[in-house]
């Protein structure tokens, strides 16, 4: 059955037309009846704001729609629990009984004075608001530091484009999400020329560095078992932003002593993880006091007392988090909290109102010294045919960049075989309807400021250089 999509947080229309086919008596038929109508109105079986939102309506309320108004907006709070509803309309003959009765689309049979029509709604929450946060590679640092040694966030932070949730122009903002009038847009992807040091145009990331990320959901994604997967993808680049190709990446494990692993084999288990009360990520302390106190209400308090849990969640704050591994993270609870709106009334908890808006921390680096292929290459059958496989063999792609790629999907309740919401549309995919990638500003083709285009695909998040690793800034430079 086909449902309109409501979504949460975001105004509706709903449409009652006093025009419509009736029967086809004399002075009946196709024709506009609002001069018989008596009133129209409309039902929702969920609360929801007026389109100023200075009044609250209760479920099951009928409202009432002037008889000459076409149309009415509403606003949905982002509170309502997701699922599948029905609205009910009906329309009053202006000689209509107080027990009257009523019939489907239109009153035909005279002896019924009131005519009624039901929709089929959907209503769903959003993924949104990507961006990254911080970057660990040291030519980053004053990016996202006030100066060289500060532990203090300089407000910089990278959005997938200039646009907000809903598609409005919104330009450069910094972590708290406050327009700032930086003169270089700071959006995704991180490429060469995102620096906004000019002296730094050539620069991206190395390879063994992570980069910070937060997100966010609005719905019912506050259960224990909700979590969001992220699936990375990989491309070679040329410097000048041609020949992209998809690739396969190796790294060595030292620590198993295991040599040209594939990312995402069996041999591939090279954790990430997350600690979400860092000092460089800045979450605010709240934010995760009202995580924990939810989890202790809905979750189970684990024979603690409140006070006792809550200083146990801050603990394991500040601990690393797994969060997946180099080829797909899965984010749980306790890398998420809770920013919704802290509103308490008769009708709605704080607490509820509070966890209706999820905000979702991950983290993730590209192991040092990488060795990328053309996907699906056979590099065993390259070294037995070559002489053995060596780090400059010329098979191994270097002068160019490596291209991360986010596909991140929603999962509720463990249902990992059917994910709920995702970012973008997937090559082949019927869903979403709506890209949220695009409707967030990303711009598909970027020029860096040696004129070279970048053509990109959504979902690209960062570039790293495919010939530099975290460990060249740590090689000596005494003279032998």
């Amino acid at each position: 059955m086909s449902r309109a999509a409501l979504i949460l947080n975001r105004p509706f229309t709903v449409t009652l037309p006093t025009t419509g086919q009736h029967t086809n008596y004399p002075g009946y038929g196709n024709r506009d009846y609002a001069k018989y109508t008596q009133s129209k109105q409309v039902q929702f079986p969920f609360d929801v704001f007026n389109s100023t939102k200075s009044k609250y309506i209760l479920k099951n309320t009928w409202i009432d729609i002037p008889v000459n108004q076409l149309q009415e907006t509403f606003i949905m709070p982002v509170w309502i629990d997701e699922g599948n509803y029905t609205v009910l309309f009906r329309s009053f003959t202006e000689n209509a009984p107080s027990d009257f009765t009523y019939q489907t689309a239109a009153n035909t049979n005279w002896q019924n004075h009131v005519a009624v029509n039901t929709i089929d709604v959907n209503v769903i929450g959003r993924l949104y608001d990507f961006r990254i946060t911080d970057i660990h590679d040291f030519d980053w640092e004053t990016v996202f530091r006030k100066h060289k040694g500060s532990r203090e966030h300089s407000g910089n932070v990278y959005w997938v484009g200039d646009r907000d949730i809903d598609g409005n122009l919104v330009g450069n903002r910094n972590l708290e999400g406050n327009r700032v009038s930086n003169a270089t847009p700071l959006q995704l992807p991180i490429r060469p020329g995102s620096h906004p040091n000019p002296g730094y145009r050539n620069v991206t990331v190395k390879t063994g560095y992570a980069f910070k990320f937060d997100f966010k959901t609005s719905g019912n994604m506050f259960g224990a078992n909700d979590k969001v997967r992220i699936v990375p993808s990989f491309s070679f680049v040329k410097k000048d932003g041609s020949g992209r190709i998809p690739v396969d990446l190796y790294y060595h494990d030292y620590t198993r002593k295991k040599y040209f692993v594939k990312i995402g084999s069996k041999d591939d288990v090279s954790r990430q993880t997350v600690k979400l009360d860092d000092r460089t990520r800045f979450v605010p302390k709240q934010e995760i006091i009202d995580a924990a106190n939810y989890a202790y209400d809905n979750y189970g308090g684990q024979g603690l007392l409140r006070v006792q849990f809550v200083e146990k969640y801050l603990r394991e704050a500040k601990k690393e988090t797994l969060s997946g591994y180099n080829s797909q993270l899965m984010l749980t609870y306790p890398l998420r909290t809770f920013i919704g709106p802290k509103i308490n009334s008769t009708a709605v908890s704080m607490q509820r109102t509070n966890a209706s808006i999820q905000k979702w921390y991950g983290e993730y680096y590209l192991p040092p010294a990488l060795y990328a292929v053309e996907a699906g290459t056979n590099i065993a059958e390259y070294g037995r045919t070559h002489g053995g496989l060596k780090d400059k063999s010329p098979i191994f792609l270097r002068d160019g960049y490596i291209v991360v790629n986010f596909n991140i999907e929603t999962i509720r309740n463990n249902d990992t075989r059917n994910p709920y919401l995702r970012y973008y549309r997937l090559p082949g995919q019927q869903t979403p309807l709506d890209n949220q990638w695009q409707m967030e500003g990303f711009q598909n083709r970027q020029v860096d400021r040696y004129g070279n285009v970048h053509n990109l695909r959504d979902g690209d998040v960062i570039f790293y250089h495919a010939d530099l690793s975290y460990r060249d800034d740590f090689k000596s430079t005494v003279p032998h």
